[in-house]
């Protein structure tokens, strides 16, 4: 039988391996958020420029 406090030994070692899982791909996902917003701003940017060369 598991005692409670192996039990809660384990609950807060699964709680720590799930934040370490978490952290990087929540960390990774927010880069990617500003990534695409940067290049939205270098596509309007650069169709703003092309309506300008135009004759």
């Amino acid at each position: 039988m598991i005692r409670p406090l192996e039990l809660l030994l384990l609950l807060v070692a699964a709680l720590l391996v799930a934040a370490l899982v978490a952290l990087p791909l929540m960390w990774l996902m927010r880069g990617s958020r500003k990534r695409a917003a940067i290049q939205m701003q270098v596509d309007d940017l650069r169709d703003r420029l092309e309506h300008l060369e135009r004759p």
